[in-house]
């Protein structure tokens, strides 16, 4: 009799955390975060008699978090590489649409410009046909400042995304360091929280979301170790690494990102290994596709201004006067590294044969004999010969200072075009200074106009048109584009895959536990019944005289 008391009160006691266990999951069944939970139930034991083996009832042998490492790591992988193509397309598709606007971009300003030319060229001396040929010089520099301003403003846009996902990192890998902490104060219990686990979980995947890490977890603790893919540790323990952000020595406009070391020692991350996640997407597009569409817009620019330029001065305006610059272009600026040592500034650099020039990023170093000049590549590049106090090459000349302050080691950068889509701006201040005329004395002449008319068809740039120059950037960014569109759209497809397969190990299924609530709840009134049998069968045996 006594027996079935117990198996009655075990059953009940299983039957209650059952309900505990499956509440837990139905209440938080809509969480994305939330690991279902399962109740083990076992053998309370029992004895053996002679006439068999007798159990003793039920007992919860456990509350099991629904888990598979496996799973979460592919879930974190597949969500790193879906990050940075995303967080590139996105930038990369507000170039696509700037460059390829076919209703107000470079290419139909620059149409436009020759179209008032061969205006102007029927009647030289006609005002009307000048001024339009004006204001056309004046809407082409707007064009371009407004392309290459838009450009700079992904720059920074660029930047400051850079910097929300460094604190962003930071802040994850300051929570995940504390959840090791309380991991390691509730070992001693058994089994880890599970709550704290499901924390820990929400947080390696929003980590990996910024950038590619290796995990690698303590299964008994729960605890994880957090790696770079360079294997730097960001947490070890409950110990957190940070990253910072700095503008880059040699770019004041470029922020970089640093590893602190456990010394407080910060080393630029290699941007190129940073492949993962939003921050290497947005590596990505700073440092290729952004650098394409500036540099080649920069080169169009300049090249223009400068052939245009050279003809303009070949002629004579309607007053009879030599020609001058149609266009003006900024200065080129040569940036001190942050770390140099010595007072010495490049700033006076000119342009001695624009055909020579290349849209390339130079540096120029003092070794604290000569000045070196490495091309982008590193390959040293060779100087002309030229007096004493310049370096001569590629078609620019530099002022060196005489007697000089640099210090060995002094490196600047600079890049000869950089800039010009963004400051070219119209030089002249009326159609009259416009040069048509190849004769000092012919007013109505128009052969120098109808030389300046055959730039459109001179292969400027390469075996390309200025026209040409400016299709085939269109064709890159949109190449480009699209195919990161459609490497994002399959690796979205693989994210959901992945997370459909976690979901399916871990989540919870809402009309599964209903099933499972009414089963313990048929469970919960077989043990009440079973009790009530318990009693009627005490009562009626007390009831026996």
């Amino acid at each position: 009799m006594n027996n079935l008391f117990n198996l009655a009160r075990t059953g009940l006691n299983v039957a209650q955390a059952a309900f505990r266990v499956t509440g837990d999951n139905l209440t938080n069944g809509m969480s994305q975060t939330y690991n279902r939970r399962n109740i083990i139930i076992g053998e309370l034991g029992g004895r053996s008699t002679s006439q068999g083996f007798y159990g003793y009832g039920a007992q919860v042998s456990g509350v099991e978090r629904a888990y598979d490492a496996f799973a979460n790591n592919q879930l974190r992988g597949s969500l790193s590489h879906f990050a940075s193509l995303d967080g590139r397309m996105q930038q990369l598709s507000d170039i696509d649409n700037m460059l390829a606007d076919e209703s107000d971009n470079v290419s139909v300003s620059l149409n436009d410009m020759f179209k008032a030319m061969a205006t102007l060229s029927g009647d030289p001396a006609d005002g009307p046909s000048r001024a339009a040929v004006f204001n056309s010089l004046g809407t082409l520099s707007n064009r371009y400042n407004a392309s290459a301003k838009r450009l700079t403003a992904l720059e920074k846009s660029t930047n400051t995304q850079i910097e929300q996902s460094t604190k962003d990192i930071n802040s994850y890998t300051q929570q995940l360091a504390e959840l090791n902490k309380q991991l390691e104060r509730a070992q001693g219990s058994g089994t880890p929280p599970a709550d704290l686990l499901d924390q820990r979980d929400a947080l390696l995947e929003k980590m990996s979301e910024h950038i590619g890490v290796t995990v690698t977890e303590n299964q008994t603790s729960g605890r994880v170790d957090v790696t770079l893919s360079d294997g730097r540790p960001l947490v070890s323990g409950d110990t957190a690494y940070k990253l910072q952000t700095s503008p880059s020595d040699s770019d004041p406009n470029k922020t970089i990102v640093s590893y602190v070391d456990a010394n407080g020692k910060a080393t630029p991350l290699d941007e190129d290994s940073i492949t993962k996640g939003r921050l290497g997407g947005l590596f990505k597009f700073r440092n290729e596709d952004l650098t394409i569409a500036r540099q080649e817009m920069d080169q169009i620019a300049f090249m223009m201004a400068h052939r245009m330029n050279e003809q303009n001065g070949a002629g004579y305006d309607a007053n009879g006067n030599p020609g001058g610059d149609l266009f003006s272009l900024p200065d080129i600026k040569a940036i001190a590294n942050a770390k140099n040592q010595g007072s010495d500034q490049l700033d006076q650099i000119r342009v001695t044969d624009y055909k020579n020039v290349k849209s390339e990023n130079y540096s120029v170093t003092y070794d604290g004999t000569d000045w070196v000049v490495t091309g982008e590549d590193g390959r040293t590049i060779t100087l002309e010969a030229s007096p004493l106090g310049t370096l001569k090459f590629d078609g620019i000349e530099i002022t060196i200072p005489v007697p000089s302050s640099a210090m060995p080691g002094d490196t600047f950068t600079l890049n000869p075009m950089a800039g010009a889509a963004e400051g070219i701006s119209r030089k002249i201040t009326s159609g009259q200074e416009f040069a048509a005329s190849d004769s000092r004395t012919g007013a109505g002449n128009n052969k120098n106009l109808e030389e300046m008319l055959k730039i459109q068809d001179e292969k400027l740039i390469g075996k390309n048109t200025l026209s040409e120059a400016y299709a085939s950037l269109v064709g890159t960014i949109g190449d480009r584009a699209r195919s990161v569109k459609s490497e994002a759209t399959s690796a979205e497809i693989d994210f959901s895959t992945k997370y459909e397969t976690k979901q399916s190990i871990s989540g919870v299924n809402m009309e599964n536990e209903k099933i499972n609530l009414d089963m313990f709840l048929g469970y919960y009134r077989a043990n009440t019944q079973l009790l009530q049998t318990a009693t009627d069968m005490f009562d009626a045996l007390l009831s026996i005289r």
